[in-house]
C-alpha cells in the first residue's frame, strides 16, 4: 500500500545518514505525491517535481533515484542533481549515497563496485563486501568466504585480507575482528586495542561502546571504553541497552525499564524516566513517552511534545515524523510542519484497490 511504502521509505532514509563524515546535504527532502516522488525545499514548496519511483536524500549535491519502465519493470537506480538533471543514468541495481566523490552500486547479482561522479569505475576490482566510503583505505571481502582487508584508490591492498570482520576507518581507528573477537587496528593494520569484545563499535566523543559475552552463561552485556582500551563505563549494561555517545552523552537503560543519559564519566546526566530515548543530534534526542514519540533538550526537558508515531534525529534542523496511518511530514525544531503528508483516501466500493 502506499502508505506502507512512505513509512519504509522514510524508515530507509533514517538508516542511511551516518554520524561519521555522511550528513545530508540541506535544502532539499523527499516527499511522495500520488505515487511519484519529487522534492520540497524547507519551506515546503516543491522544487523538483514528482516523477521517481523512487527517491533519496541528497549527499554531496547528488541524490539515489529509482525508475521504472517497461524494459525494467523492477527499476533501477541513478542519481540527479538538485535541479532533478539526472546525471548518472538509472542503470544500477543498487546504488549507495555518494561521499568524498564516491558511490558504491551493484549491477544484477554481480559484485559492489564503486563510481565516481560521472558512473564512471575509477577502481576496476569488484568485491563480495565493501561499504560506502567514508575515508581510505577501505575494508573489502573479495568472496563471502575470504578475508577482509583494505584497499586503496587504486583498489590495491595496503593492509592484507586477514580478518574475519573489517569497518571502515574512523579518526584512525577500524574495528576489526580474528577468531570471534573484535578490536580496534590502525592505519598499518596493526591491533591497538585488542581483540577481546564480542562486538566493537566506533568511537564517539572519545568513547566507544562494546559489548562482552560470557564464556559459560553466554550473557551479553555493554560498556563504553576509551582510546587506550580501559573501560570508563564498566560492561554491566544488558546487550541492547546501550546507545553510542553523541554530544557528550549517551542513552541507557540500567534497569531494562526506563531510559536516561549517562555523561562520559558514566553519571546521570538525565534521569531514567522514557520509554525509549535515542542519541542526541543538535541538541535535540527523541524519547518515547506514553507510546508517543517526541524531543528532549540536554537538560531532559521536552521541547517538542510527544505526539508522533516515529520521528528520526534532526539533521540540518529538520527532523521526519510519522502520524497514524503511516502518514509522514516534517517539522522544524520548534515543532512547526514545513510539510506533511496527506490522509490517505477513503476506498469508494468493495472493489476498490490500492494502486500498489
Amino acid at each position: 500500500m502506499i502508505f506502507s511504502r512512505i513509512y519504509l521509505m522514510f524508515l530507509f532514509l533514517l538508516m542511511t545518514v551516518s554520524l561519521f563524515g555522511q550528513t545530508p546535504s540541506k535544502n532539499l527532502l523527499p516527499v511522495i505525491i500520488n505515487g511519484k516522488y519529487g522534492y520540497i525545499n524547507q519551506d515546503g514548496d516543491i522544487v523538483i517535481e514528482p516523477q521517481y519511483d523512487w527517491a533519496a536524500l541528497f549527499y554531496e549535491s547528488l541524490a539515489v533515484i529509482k525508475m521504472v519502465d517497461e524494459d525494467n519493470p523492477a527499476g533501477k537506480f541513478g542519481y540527479i542533481d538538485s535541479t532533478g538533471r539526472i546525471v548518472v543514468s538509472p542503470m544500477f541495481d543498487a546504488a549507495g549515497n555518494y561521499c568524498q566523490g564516491w558511490a558504491r552500486v551493484k549491477q544484477g547479482k554481480s559484485s559492489f563496485i564503486y563510481v565516481d561522479k560521472t558512473g564512471r569505475a575509477p577502481i576496476p576490482s569488484q568485491f563480495f563486501e565493501c561499504y560506502n566510503i567514508m575515508s581510505f583505505p577501505i575494508p573489502v571481502r573479495v568472496e563471502r568466504s575470504s578475508k577482509a582487508g583494505f584497499v586503496d584508490k587504486k583498489g590495491e591492498y595496503v593492509i592484507e585480507a586477514k580478518f574475519d570482520v573489517a569497518r571502515p576507518f574512523v579518526d584512525g581507528y577500524a574495528v576489526a575482528g580474528v577468531n570471534n573477537k573484535q578490536g580496534y587496528i590502525n592505519l598499518q593494520g596493526e591491533f591497538i586495542i585488542e581483540a577481546q569484545f564480542y562486538r566493537a563499535n566506533y568511537f564517539q566523543n572519545g568513547l566507544a561502546r562494546v559489548i562482552l559475552k560470557d564464556a559459560e552463561t553466554k550473557k551479553k552485556t555493554e560498556g563504553y571504553i576509551n582510546k587506550k582500551g580501559e573501560f570508563v563505563v564498566e560492561p554491566t549494561i544488558k546487550m541492547g541497552r546501550a546507545r553510542d555517545f553523541s554530544e557528550g552523552l549517551a542513552a541507557v537503560s540500567m534497569d531494562g525499564q526506563k531510559w536516561g543519559f549517562i555523561d562520559a564519566n558514566g553519571k546521570i546526566a538525565i534521569n531514567a524516566e522514557f520509554e525509549k530515548a535515542a542519541s542526541f543530534s543538535e541538541g535535540y534526542a527523541k524519547v518515547r513517552i506514553d507510546g508517543k514519540y517526541g524531543f528532549i533538550d540536554k537538560n531532559g526537558d521536552v521541547v517538542i511534545k510527544p505526539k508522533f508515531d516515529n520521528v528520526s534525529n534532526f539533521h540540518n534542523g529538520i527532523a521526519s515524523i510519522f502520524l497514524k496511518n503511516k502518514r509522514m511530514g516534517y517539522i522544524n525544531k520548534e515543532g512547526d510542519y514545513i510539510w506533511k503528508a496527506g490522509k490517505p483516501e477513503k476506498k469508494e466500493d468493495e472493489n476498490y484497490q490500492d494502486k500498489f
